[in-house]
């Protein structure tokens, strides 16, 4: 989960490193990111003859639909917002994952899990600031990528029993792919060489982080697995400075410092 973190949090990263002038457009990030994700698994699947039929079919659609309304999301808010911003927002998918998981997996919810779940959220308002400028459409929207992601992670405990972990990227890369395809071929945007090593960037570090971070969330409950996900929250901070030369604002340590404690609070609760 560690490795997966430290992948994933470069996907932002090529995301707003793609130049504005280049006119790449949204979909053409989210085709990138699901094409070579798509290619990779395949390859894998394919050389270790294990078959592409899916255990669950249900659950992994539920799953892959899930997982594209995150990226949508994600990608969205990371177009609008600083990254450090986005990602430590990004960061209550594992509190609604342990909500989903008690919901709809029967998993047991603490005391301590929900006080965490309260100081995530408190973390969230303090970056958000409702009634300011800063609670808009951008922020409910990386809010909303972290609803959704944490809905996808609690399908991937659901799918731990009849699904690889291959199996299950391979298919929400193909209908991802095949959502987004339509506005690649519709934009007419041929990307210029940094475009064109950014989309792939995103692809490779994307797909690199989902299998080790599928892997993980099947390993281990969805709870104890996630607290190596807030690495993500100090990796954008660091991101921030040295590729984008901003320091993330005041509020936003305090913020992100609320989101990590209760991320600890829910791991030492066992």
């Amino acid at each position: 989960m560690t490795a997966a973190t430290l992948f994933l949090s470069m996907v932002p990263v090529f995301v707003k490193a793609i130049p504005a002038e280049a006119g790449i457009p949204l979909a053409q990030k989210l085709f990138a990111r699901a094409f070579v994700s798509g290619l990779v698994t395949l390859a894998v699947l394919l050389i270790r003859r294990i078959s592409l039929r899916p255990g669950n079919p249900l659950l992994l659609g539920v799953r892959s639909l899930l997982g594209i309304g995150g990226m949508l999301t994600y990608f969205t808010a990371v177009e609008k917002l600083p990254l450090a911003e986005v990602v430590t927002i990004n960061r209550m998918s594992p509190f609604f994952v342990l909500l989903f998981a008690w919901l709809f997996l029967g998993e047991k919810l603490k005391r301590p899990q929900l006080a965490a779940i309260c100081l995530g959220f408190a973390g969230v308002a303090m970056i958000l600031r409702p009634g300011t400028m800063h609670f808009s459409g951008p922020g409910l929207t990386a809010l909303l990528s972290a609803v959704f992601a944490g809905g996808a992670y609690t399908a991937l405990r659901g799918l731990r029993r009849s699904d690889r972990p291959l199996v299950i990227v391979f298919w929400f890369s193909l209908l991802m792919s095949l959502v987004f395809l339509p506005g690649v071929i519709s934009s007419g945007v041929i990307p210029d060489m940094k475009s064109l090593l950014c989309l792939i960037g995103i692809g490779l570090a994307g797909v690199s982080g989902q299998l080790l971070m599928t892997t993980a969330y099947r390993c281990a409950p969805g709870g104890q697995v996630a607290i190596y996900g807030y690495l993500s929250v100090i990796f954008s901070m660091v991101w921030q400075t040295v590729f984008f030369g901003s320091v993330p604002e005041a509020v936003i340590f305090a913020g992100g410092a609320l989101v990590l404690l209760g991320g600890w609070v829910n791991y030492r609760s066992g």
